[in-house]
């Protein structure tokens, strides 16, 4: 069930990770990165997210003609887990500052969409048109932005009225804290992820705990409609 929220406040992060550190660490870790998320049961977990009940009724005005924009894409497993849970393919565009990453969601995902189109570059400056996707998905891509709200801001500019945002972020946690000293990443509570949709323009936002194993104790799925 979404949890409760209140508005809390969050202040510039002076200290974020450069894209370069970034890229130099998921650069590394791409040639493993799918078999870690395997082995976390991370993949397992994106399936049942999208399963979700709330999840897939957002979900539902997709066709073979819609577009679906995976910010952060990785290796592709989060579209991976959408694609398994719509009845036909998508078209898929996916953007990352990792280029070893694309290279493993191109081999993941070439199969699996109705078109492929993978991109190399950084969500805070998306390179399309306004209102041009029918659906955003993201995974664990906010952690590492001094600028979440405006991140999402950028990612809803180029959602389609009426079309959801289906995001997953790590939870704010001891488990959190040791990651952030390899991943300079940050962990979020449900109350601020909800205010961080709201405040960024999402209409019927709420965060959602995972059902199972790793996911329910780093992970918290966040979902929203663009106004």
């Amino acid at each position: 069930m979404p949890l409760s929220t209140t508005i809390p406040t969050l202040d510039h992060w002076k200290t974020a990770p450069s894209i370069d550190t970034l890229r130099s660490r998921y650069d590394a870790s791409a040639p493993h990165w799918q078999d870690n998320l395997v082995r976390l049961g991370q993949l397992h977990d994106y399936q049942l997210l999208f399963k979700d009940q709330s999840v897939r009724s957002s979900l539902n005005h997709l066709d073979n003609t819609s577009k679906i924009l995976d910010c952060g894409v990785g290796t592709g497993a989060f579209s991976l887990a959408l694609l398994d849970s719509i009845e036909q393919p998508a078209h898929i565009t996916g953007i990352d500052i990792s280029h070893p990453m694309l290279t493993q969601a191109q081999q993941n995902l070439k199969n699996r969409c109705t078109t492929l189109d993978l991109r190399w570059g950084n969500i805070r400056h998306l390179p399309f048109a306004d209102e041009s996707f029918d659906a955003i998905t993201f995974a664990h891509v906010l952690e590492h932005m001094a600028e979440p709200i405006e991140t999402l801001r950028e990612m809803i500019r180029v959602l389609k009225p009426g079309a959801p945002l289906i995001g997953s972020v790590t939870r704010k946690n001891l488990g959190q804290a040791l990651m952030s000293l390899h991943w300079y990443n940050r962990g979020y509570t449900a109350n601020q992820l909800v205010s961080f949709l709201q405040a960024a323009g999402l209409e019927s936002a709420s965060a959602f705990n995972y059902g199972t194993g790793w996911s329910r104790r780093m992970c918290i799925a966040v979902l929203g409609t663009k106004l």
